[in-house]
């Protein structure tokens, strides 16, 4: 029995993420194109796709109430440095957009539908993923991660009639802390976990009301705690493939993959 404990886990609960990604991606891929095998460390570059088909978000602050439905798409490219086949620290770089649409109560007492999409807009993230233990084909992973996104108004509509997007803006924002245990099996690597996340979105600047309190509202994720789980697929060598589903807190699908150089 071997047992991993690594030091620079401990900042992993001040780091914030959404896609969480394979316990045993680490050491999934044992092989790569250039670095050497047994050097400390190696960088992986790989492609990540998150489809967010519920994000069950609240409005709060501003506004009351579920918001109806909130749906985000998201592709971006990841950066890698593996340190010692154990931590991942890593980075992604993308574009990101999402539409939504709920309900609020006017002065009046009249209920008001609103719907938007956005465009896309720049979306930027870290984390970390370090195995805590390992025995033969088992491994224990602690990680965290933050992303952040920033949009513009497509089209945007109240009680079904079309609005201006000149001024609107959305800022999104969500980090999460995740615990994850996976088995591999020849070339699949199954894995499943429990996360706890925080997700906010804050909505600036509407051309019409939004909310009780005016042209702005806020949302939040209503449950913060989910689970995940997933497939790897990997020969050990060069590449591997991942494909993930989130639930209870969201109804989330990634597809990702990496190159070790």
């Amino acid at each position: 029995m071997k047992r991993y404990v690594v030091s620079i886990l401990c900042f992993s609960s001040s780091l914030f993420a959404s896609p969480v990604g394979n316990a045993a991606a680490p050491e999934l891929i044992e092989q790569g194109f250039f670095i050497p095998d047994d050097w400390w460390g190696n960088v992986r570059l790989g492609y990540e796709g998150d489809f967010v088909s519920d994000g069950k978000m609240q409005q709060y602050g501003l506004g009351y109430g579920k918001v109806d439905s909130y749906e985000q798409q998201t592709n971006s490219g990841a950066l890698t440095l593996n340190i010692m086949d154990r931590v991942d620290l890593f980075s992604v770089l993308g574009s990101s957009r999402s539409n939504a649409d709920w309900r609020f109560v006017d002065a009046h007492n009249g209920v008001h539908r609103i719907e938007m999409e956005t465009n896309y807009g720049f979306l930027w993230g870290a984390g970390i993923r370090g195995i805590l233990y390992e025995e033969e084909n088992i491994c224990l992973t602690l990680g965290g991660r933050f992303e952040r996104s920033s949009f513009d108004l497509s089209w945007l509509t109240s009680d079904g009639i079309p609005k201006s997007v000149a001024s609107g803006h959305v800022d999104w924002s969500q980090w999460q802390i995740d615990l994850d245990f996976s088995y591999t099996i020849d070339i699949f690597a199954p894995y499943i976990g429990v996360k706890y996340s925080h997700a906010r979105s804050e909505l600036h600047s509407f051309s019409c009301p939004i909310s009780e309190k005016g042209t702005s509202n806020q949302f939040k994720n209503r449950l913060p705690v989910g689970i995940f789980l997933g497939c790897g697929l990997s020969s050990g060598k060069y590449f591997m493939l991942n494909l993930e589903g989130r639930l209870i807190d969201e109804e989330a699908v990634t597809v990702s993959g990496d190159i070790r150089f």
